[in-house]
């Protein structure tokens, strides 16, 4: 059998590597783990490893001082075509839209392995934003397409995949939504002490690069968190930004949380505001209404069915948005991401792939 490559390098790749390695692992498909570094520090990446139950890294690139994408996306490309010129007989498996993934991607086609790409078809019309060049990259050249939603597999066949394009195509659903219903919630409950409150994540390039962009977004925060309270597990990166610019939270920021940790923090909320496109289908999962802080979000499925509303980073419309969510009409019935069994599909898949 094939090696199955697994390559990946922040937090929600973790996530669905661990739901799917775990699959796999029941078939005897030899697994290797590639780690690029993207996320590297202890909050960001060993805590997934080690509560996940996820085996050790089989190789490492350690490029996480790298702060040019251009620069990561080179480095990564070659260092992964040498190491995939000796594994020859292997399978390339890829997730979402990182930096990581592209360059992944490139490398796998340089050195003529298949390439599989899960989470593929979302578009934004957005085509300033980095994830939105990276998917449509890494969809154009892989062997197979696995897509989260409806809406993801009609736009790969409008675009002409799986007919004038030489690719497979397949709907499965999302493994982020087999890891929430497969992997428990953590049994202690998080510092935050207060019954009602909104669980915030801001990490977005977009949103952290300008400084007036977070400003707005902290100031909005700020006020919402004088009527509910407002609770953020504070991203590295996000931290970073808001020292340099003098920005002064007046709500509770928490250390980043482990998978487990961070659905009981989702869960046990009553509002979700976010710019994160995995915190944003979670929230779906724990049926809570959100903001997205996304000028063109990854999922309009759930603004579509009232679970949501977006908007931009503006300090007025972010508190204004909030504090309408109460009159959404949400439909968290709706099967937007699967049945939970995309992990199946993709199994099922990759064994068809390797005869």
């Amino acid at each position: 059998m094939k090696t199955i490559l697994h390559i990946v390098g922040n937090r929600p790749q973790f996530i669905k590597l661990a739901i799917l390695y775990k699959e796999l692992s029941e078939t005897g498909i030899p697994q290797k783990i590639i780690h690029t570094g993207q996320h590297s520090s202890a909050e960001m990446s060993d805590i997934f490893f080690s509560q996940l139950g996820l085996p050790e890294i089989d190789c490492s690139l350690q490029l996480q001082n790298i702060h040019s994408a251009d620069s990561f996306i080179s480095e990564a490309s070659v260092l992964l075509q040498g190491y995939f010129k000796l594994t020859s007989e292997s399978i390339v498996f890829v997730y979402g839209d990182t930096n990581t993934t592209l360059a992944a991607a490139i490398a796998a086609k340089r050195t003529g392995l298949p390439l599989l790409h899960f989470e593929a078809g979302i578009r934004t019309g957005d085509s300033s934003m980095p994830e939105e060049i990276n998917r449509i990259l890494t969809d154009r050249i892989a062997n197979t397409n696995y897509c989260c939603t409806e809406k993801n597999y009609l736009t790969l066949l409008a675009e002409g995949y799986g007919t004038s394009i030489s690719c497979n195509v397949k709907l499965t659903g999302d493994l982020m939504y087999d890891a929430f219903l497969k992997i428990p919630f953590a049994e202690n409950k998080t510092e935050v002490t207060e019954k009602d409150y909104v669980a915030t994540t801001i990490h977005r390039a977009a949103n952290i690069l300008s400084k007036d962009k977070l400003a707005a977004i902290i100031n909005g925060l700020n006020n919402i968190h004088k009527q509910i309270c407002v609770v953020m597990p504070l991203h590295p990166h996000t931290r970073k930004r808001i020292t340099e610019y003098g920005l002064k939270p007046e709500f509770q920021i928490l250390n980043p949380l482990g998978y487990p940790a961070m659905k009981t923090f989702l869960s046990n909320s009553s509002y979700v505001v976010t710019d994160s496109g995995g915190a944003a289908r979670e929230a779906f999962f724990c049926k809570k209404r959100s903001v997205i802080v996304m000028d063109h979000p990854f999922w309009p499925e759930i603004i579509e069915a009232d679970c949501s509303t977006n908007v931009s980073a503006d300090s007025l419309l972010l508190y204004e948005s909030f504090f309408k969510l109460p009159l959404l009409c949400p439909d968290f019935g709706k099967p937007i991401f699967g049945n939970g069994n995309a992990t199946q599909l993709i199994k099922d898949d990759i064994l068809h792939f390797q005869n």
